[in-house]
This record gives C-alpha cells, structure tokens and sequence, in this order.
C-alpha cells in the first residue's frame, strides 16, 4: 500500500518526535527502532522508509531535543527583567522542573555519556549541532569579544549538564534540590554578576 507524501511525513514526524523524547528519557540503546517504532504505531520494518540508520534517528532527535530546549531557554532569557536572561536561564536549567523532566530536558544531561560513545562520524555531526545550540545564547551572555562570550558558554553549560546528571543520581529529593541550589550559587555568581 503506498502512502501519500504528506502521511510519511507525519509518520516521519511522530518518529522523530518520539526518539528525542524516549532517547532522553530511557537512553538510545534502551530505547531501540522497535520500541520508538511501537510507541507511534508503526511496525518496525517501515523504519528504514524514514531513515538510513538508527545513527541518522539518533542525530535527527538530538537536533531536536537542542530546538526544544534550545527555543525555552532563549524565550526565557528573553522574557526576564533587563541584566537578568542569563541568570534566568541558569535557574531554569538548574530547577527541580527540568532535573525532574528528562525527556523534554537537556540531551547533554540526559545523554552525554552515550554521546561521547558514539562514533567519530556522528560524534562530528553532534558537535556542529552543539555549536549551533551554542549561538542561540551569545546574546545574554557578559564578555567583551565573541571568542570570550563562546569560552563561556563551552563551559557553562556542559558544566550545568554535569550538575543535573549527577543530581538525577540521587535518590534524597532534599539532596537533589540541595546541589541544584548550590549550583545555581555557584554559576550565577561566576557568569551573571
């Protein structure tokens, strides 16, 4: 049965969809084709109508997941008072709503270990991703050129992610929100005053 060009792309839609969202939930390998294909009602042999490889799936939802919280943290910098994005941008990162939402969160946190495993050819792929995630936050972040303002924002935010993964590791719901507190101190103070 053929399918018409705009139900592959819903198909193609939903797909991708669910891996961003199941991949920063559950992980990649956890989450195979057949389980992201189940999820969005579609058998798993009409994967490869959609993608080359599980590899391509995997850099598509990344791209994904860096939009979505991309555009949230950008739309948050953007709403708060004047001289404030940047320090409202690290305590939404750092709140007990994203440590506690992985799936809708930061791929970096919810996946660097598995990024970092990856091959070198996706690996690459991811990096140019993370460098246009990157851009999105020149604007609120303090430093005189460019160069200076992307130093920080390299280590800000893998350092941010770090915080949140380790944070998710604890079981005390009080020690969670202890380090996501002292966190949010420490990086404030070092990047927003």
């Amino acid at each position: 049965m053929r399918y018409s060009p705009e139900h592959k792309a819903q198909s193609h839609e939903k797909i991708l969809s669910m891996a961003a969202r199941s991949f920063r939930e559950r992980g990649a390998d956890a989450s195979g084709i057949g389980t992201v294909m189940t999820k969005v009602g579609l058998k798993k042999g009409g994967f490869y109508r959609h993608f080359k490889s599980k590899d391509d799936l995997f850099v598509e939802a990344v791209a994904r997941a860096l939009d979505e919280t991309g555009r949230g943290m950008v739309e948050v910098a953007k709403s708060a008072p004047e001289g404030e994005a940047l320090r409202t941008i690290i305590e939404r990162y750092l709140s007990m709503g994203h440590l506690n939402s992985p799936g809708t969160g930061c791929v970096r946190a919810a996946l660097g270990p598995e990024l970092a495993r990856k091959p070198i050819a996706v690996r690459r792929r991811i990096e140019a991703l993370l460098d246009e995630y990157r851009e999105r936050f020149l604007p609120f972040m303090p430093g005189q050129t460019r160069e200076e303002k992307q130093a920080k924002i390299r280590l800000l935010f893998p350092s941010m992610a770090g915080v949140l993964m380790m944070a998710r590791v604890s079981s005390d719901p009080e020690r969670r929100e202890q380090i996501l507190r002292e966190a949010r101190k420490f990086f404030i103070n070092c990047f927003a005053e």
